[in-house]
């Protein structure tokens, strides 16, 4: 797997989008399928979670644990 750059305005973007759509989800599994809709994987690595690019199979950056306390969406 390759490692591909993005300047600091590109990461924030997207690691916002993915969190975005974290909040949205009501699991982990609709997390990972909402992003696979937009071109992005997740892996762990450790209590972290890497964001990828599926069509260029490259990881793009990692998101730290602390970012991820937040609940996904609770639906009634």
């Amino acid at each position: 797997m390759t490692l591909v750059t993005f300047d600091a305005a590109e990461i924030a973007k997207v690691q916002n989008f993915v969190l975005g759509e974290r909040r949205k989800s009501l699991s982990e599994r609709e997390w990972h399928f909402r992003l696979r809709g937009y071109g992005y994987g997740l892996r762990e690595s450790g209590r972290n979670w890497v964001v990828t690019a599926l069509l260029e199979n490259a990881d793009l950056f990692e998101i730290d644990e602390g970012l991820l306390n937040e609940p996904m969406a609770i639906r009634s």
